[in-house]
């Protein structure tokens, strides 16, 4: 009895030391792995915060290079407002021309304030919630000091375990290890029938869960250190590509539109620029075969821009105006031909008349294009995006409100929406684990780790909820939509011109005329810049003087000596006006 007592004394010693010793040496490498998984997330957590950096960086750079883009244009569309202006030195332009010309000229501007304003907000958006989620959420996971008190272990705690953990006997009982080399980091897979192995799907009844107490205290406190939540796939797009994504749809549309807006400033300009050619080159320089040469290189640099950004990519789309963008630049043909005859050496009633219908050619020519305009800048209802391709522009699915037709110029890219193959969460799995081997050491069924978000805090808001009415597709499309009224107005101003005159509602094109509202009464003089030595009014006025004021009245009337209030009354002998061997002999006495 005595030596089975020795003996048994003696196996349980052996037990206990062999134990301990393997206790020790795990508490040593628990906290080597600690430490290592810890400084490998926080190197991963500054991947991700990089990623946020760069996402937002990409949004910053290309709204910023549109806005001081759009600023030059704007000064090149003031340009040929002011410093560009016709009829200096000579008549003015036709009606007609100008329409054309400064229309286009001002929808150019428009389009460009609008790109600026919204790149300024894509831009200060995605700076403002990269700052946000870099000083908030997306921080480097350092352990706390009590995770570091917990993954330390004191020799003197190997009393605590279970018994049958400190006298297992080598060989005879289980080893109390888990089999990581066999476990699963990835998505479920089921094993195949008829292969050794357990299940992943396996129930939980059927697992092992015999491993040691301290390997299941490692699992329970160090890798699920956070409360179970929502579980989702092991693959999921990590928080960050998350969060980041539920940003983007409060300024995408902005970033896009923007894009767009640019385009459609930019190209209108060009347009605006041929027709500003035909007319100064036809009025101040007068040369004949130039003009048609410097317009058909602008209206092939017109259609070029517009062959390049404008590509149909919703084949669910049907197109009304399809290749109509085209006749934009098919429209400076008539105008050129038009401005030959509206200049041309010998008056002619039939090239009147072919002046006229071509002038309205290149009117509706116009008035289709800028419908066709309209028609690609509207967002698609059902366009769910392409496939991803490197170095093309991405949207997940259901980001709708974009024009596909723009689709390969967006320059746009969200956040994956999972990971691609070989790319690991680490920062996920210390922060929630549950994956590999807990299943194993647990003795429950495998979770997928969570992604770490709380799915809470990303309530389905829409949008613009609060100002709805300012959706960047709206504003842009709203001066599309304003083009082909203009067209619409300025076609029935022509019919008018043609009908009574182009100066039966507006004086003649002098550009010393002064407005009617300009009113020259008593005592101010009317004044002349002839330079006669004699003071206003105190001769008869010839007609050279009043040619600078007033082409259809004579030169004697009393109304233009003194411009009277109601009540005065006219002077008893109000000069005649002088027959033209009188006003020529007049002339002749005072430049002698």
């Amino acid at each position: 009895m005595a030596a089975e007592a020795a003996v048994g004394g003696a196996v349980a010693a052996s037990a206990f030391a062999y134990n301990r010793g393997n206790y020790l040496n795990d508490a040593g490498f628990r906290w080597e792995r600690f430490c290592s998984a810890r400084e490998y997330a926080n190197q991963q957590a500054e991947q991700y915060r990089g990623d946020l950096r760069t996402l937002a960086g990409l949004t910053v750079k290309k709204n910023t290079l549109w806005c001081v883009t759009s600023t030059l244009c704007m000064a090149l569309n003031v340009a040929l407002y002011c410093a560009g202006r016709l009829g200096l030195h000579g008549p003015s332009p036709p009606a007609w021309i100008m329409g054309l010309w400064l229309t286009n000229n001002a929808a150019s501007f428009a389009f460009m304030a609008v790109c600026i304003f919204l790149a300024i907000h894509s831009s200060f958006r995605a700076q403002a919630a990269s700052t946000q989620l870099l000083t908030r959420r997306t921080r480097v996971p350092v352990p706390t000091l009590r995770q570091l008190d917990s993954a330390r272990k004191f020799a003197s705690e190997f009393e605590q375990q279970d018994w049958g953990d400190i006298f297992r006997i080598p060989y005879v009982t289980n080893n109390g290890a888990p089999k990581t080399d066999d476990a699963n980091y990835g998505p479920p897979k089921e094993q195949p029938s008829g292969k050794g192995g357990r299940s992943r799907s396996a129930p939980a009844g059927r697992r092992r869960t015999t491993c040691s107490s301290w390997v299941r205290e490692e699992f329970e406190t160090d890798r699920d250190g956070e409360s179970p939540k929502e579980a989702v796939p092991s693959d999921a797009a990590p928080e960050h590509f998350q969060l980041w994504r539920e940003v983007q749809k409060d300024f995408y549309q902005h970033d896009i539109y923007a894009r767009v807006s640019i385009f459609y400033g930019f190209v209108h300009y060009v347009q605006s620029l041929a027709y500003y050619g035909l007319g100064h080159i036809n009025i101040e320089l007068r040369a004949f075969w130039v003009a048609y040469g410097c317009a058909f290189v602008i209206a092939v640099l017109q259609g070029l821009l517009l062959r390049f950004e404008i590509i149909p990519a919703n084949p669910s789309k049907k197109q009304k105006l399809p290749r109509c963008e085209y006749l934009g630049p098919l429209a400076i043909l008539p105008a050129a031909i038009a401005m030959s005859l509206d200049f041309q050496v010998a008056y002619d009633r039939a090239s009147i008349a072919i002046c006229w219908v071509l002038i309205f050619v290149a009117y509706i020519l116009q008035l289709v294009y800028s419908l066709r305009m309209l028609e690609v800048v509207l967002p698609d209802a059902a366009f769910e995006g392409v496939a991803e391709r490197l170095g093309g522009s991405y949207l997940p699915q259901g980001w709708r409100k974009v024009p596909s037709s723009f689709y390969h110029v967006f320059y746009f890219v969200a956040p994956p929406e999972k990971l691609q193959p070989g790319q690991h969460d680490i920062v996920r799995e210390v922060k929630s684990g549950g994956a590999g081997a807990y299943g194993e050491v647990i003795g429950t069924k495998d979770k997928e780790g969570h992604a770490g978000l709380d799915y809470e805090d990303l309530e389905a808001m829409p949008a613009f909820s609060d100002d709805k009415h300012v959706e960047p597709w709206k504003l842009v499309s709203s001066i599309v939509g304003v083009l082909p009224i203009c067209w619409c107005w300025l076609l029935f101003g022509n019919v008018i011109d043609v009908a009574i005159g182009e100066q039966a509602l507006v004086t003649a094109p002098h550009w010393s005329r002064p407005p009617m509202t300009r009113l020259s009464k008593t005592p101010h003089e009317l004044g002349t810049p002839l330079g006669f030595p004699w003071p206003a009014a105190a001769k008869p006025w010839l007609p050279e003087q009043m040619a600078w004021h007033e082409e259809k009245r004579h030169a004697g009337m009393f109304s233009f000596n003194r411009r009277l209030d109601a009540t005065d009354e006219a002077p008893a002998a109000a000069p005649a006006a002088p027959d033209a061997a009188a006003v020529a002999a007049a002339v002749r006495g005072v430049l002698a």
